[in-house]
């Protein structure tokens, strides 16, 4: 029986003096594995203060069957729930076929709404010399800077870096989900996301953080700088900013071995950005932030400086940045419970397919008397369990359909291997993390893990795969609906032939205890 992990609060994570607002405890009280199981009154209190908020999602008619298969997925892990249904937008700079729409109304249980781009939030500004732009496109492309030759490329990452916020379709909601056709939700979401954003003062939620290509945003960082100049006033006094600047000692760690090349973001000063952003094809935030004052005076002072054409400024780094200038970072949150797959970036949660008769053990150790000792405690809980587990074992993928990933996982992927940059010494989201995630094991060495063939991120004490990191639940409460807090358990040592020997422990394991139930009963 899956359950998605609780993370930790990051290092640096300050309360704002309101005892109310603990996300931990919210995600423990309001994670409900059957919503059918709860009385009607405490349905219809949560129906009747549903958050308002959309799906959100920009598309072209093309993208026809990538986006059915989202809409299906997300529908299946989260919003087909009587709890959710929560609205789709869909945002075209074209009008949407006739076909799209029978196709994704056929596949969802909610309200979806089609709206067509305005032409002023998806064409050249006034400003922008279309000579120049023509340049610029055709030097990006010989750089290889992908897809920047195309000009809808660069009206899309413009419209979803602040534009997309003040479309009029969106001003009744106050939160959305970024949702992308051809990604891969793979594990179930237990709980409302908006709700959780919203009880607990959320502004920005991701579950990925990347390295990005220097290559396109070269004058980004000095734009934003210039910006914190002229505003100190919108720059919000417990911002954190430290985890996406370079620190003197990363001026000595290269990814590669050459240099980097003149005129891409050289570490000429402490404070300079190390290019570590959130990646915003999965983002939940608030409306209210990105239309507001600061966001938008920020936006409009990068479009004003032409970086949305004349470079590629994108909507993750220019996303990264206002959230972590105008925000406390206790207004973020990282979604490390929620699987999400898009093309070669994902985030896979580490997660246990618990059985429900207690506590985990060291399945080497397990003695044949502590078998039948539980399975005395705990025969109506194993009576439940198989029953459960014959209704569900067709369509396994429901409770997460994917293998556990490391916390490190994906890192480099947007900068090409044969690109040379400095990067950070640890990766972007450890860095955001802090504390205990940056600590090494004695003795580990970049420098061997770069001449082993790897990318030197590695020798971490805390590799992200460890369950005892995050309060798990597998005790059912009330109405059965409900989890609360429960023991921990630590994986055995990572390495391959551990990981076969506890798989093939565990099959076992579960077989024995299947048949000892079935002679039982």
């Amino acid at each position: 029986m899956f359950m998605q992990p609780i993370p930790e609060r990051p290092d640096g994570y300050h309360d704002d003096g309101r005892k109310q607002l603990d996300p931990l405890k919210w995600l423990e009280d309001n994670s409900y594995m059957n919503p059918a199981k709860l009385s009607s009154g405490r349905l219809l209190d949560l129906q009747s203060s549903q958050p308002r908020a959309a799906m959100v999602s920009l598309v072209n008619n093309s993208d026809i069957v990538s986006m059915v298969h989202t809409i299906s997925q997300l529908e299946a892990r989260f919003n087909s729930q009587k709890l959710h249904r929560y609205d789709w937008v869909f945002f075209n700079n074209e009008e949407f076929s006739e076909e799209f729409k029978a196709a994704v109304l056929n596949v969802s249980s909610s309200r979806c709404f089609f709206e067509r781009i305005p032409k002023d939030h998806w064409s050249l500004p006034g400003w922008i010399d279309e000579a120049k732009f023509a340049v610029t496109r055709k030097f990006l492309q010989d750089t290889g800077v992908g897809k920047q030759w195309l000009e809808s490329h660069h009206h899309m990452s413009r419209w979803n870096a602040g534009l997309f916020a003040l479309e009029s379709r969106l001003q009744d909601y106050e939160w959305y989900w970024r949702i992308e056709p051809g990604v891969q939700y793979t594990c179930n979401i237990n709980y409302d996301v908006f709700r959780f954003m919203r009880d607990n003062n959320m502004a920005y939620g991701f579950n990925m953080a990347l390295l990005e290509d220097t290559r396109s945003f070269p004058s980004l960082w000095d734009r934003t700088k210039s910006f914190k100049l002229s505003h100190p006033n919108m720059v919000h006094p417990e911002a954190d900013m430290s985890w996406a600047l370079h620190k003197p000692k990363d001026s000595q760690h290269i990814i590669r071995s050459a240099s980097t090349p003149a005129g891409y973001n050289i570490l000429t000063e402490e404070e300079e950005h190390n290019n570590c952003q959130f990646y915003s094809n999965f983002e939940v935030g608030s409306l209210e932030y990105f239309r507001g004052q600061e966001h938008q005076t920020y936006f409009e002072h990068l479009d004003r400086s032409g970086g949305f054409y004349y470079e590629r400024f994108g909507d993750a780094p220019v996303h990264t940045l206002s959230v972590n200038l105008f925000l406390p970072k206790r207004r973020v949150w990282y979604f490390r419970d929620i699987g999400y797959t898009h093309a070669f970036c994902q985030n896979c949660p580490p997660h246990v397919e618990k059985l429900m008769y207690g506590p985990e053990q060291d399945l080497k150790k397990i003695r044949v008397s502590e078998f039948s000792a539980s399975l005395r405690r705990h025969r109506k809980q194993l009576d439940e369990h198989r029953k459960h587990f014959e209704r569900e074992r067709d369509a396994p993928s429901l409770y997460c359909g994917h293998t556990i990933g490391g916390l490190d996982r994906d890192n480099s992927r947007l900068v090409p291997y044969d690109y040379k940059q400095k990067t950070p010494f640890h990766t972007c989201i450890r860095l955001w993390l802090g504390g205990k995630w940056l600590l090494k094991k004695r003795g580990w060495s970049r420098q061997d893990g770069v001449a082993l063939g790897d990318d030197g991120y590695g020798g971490y004490l805390v590799d992200g795969l460890e369950t005892d990191l995050f309060r798990q639940s597998n005790t059912l409460e009330g109405d059965g609906s409900v989890l609360s807090p429960s023991s921990q358990w630590r994986p055995p040592v990572d390495n391959s032939e551990s990981a076969f020997s506890t798989r093939l422990y565990s099959w076992l394991y579960f077989v024995l205890m299947t048949l000892i139930v079935a002679t039982m009963a």
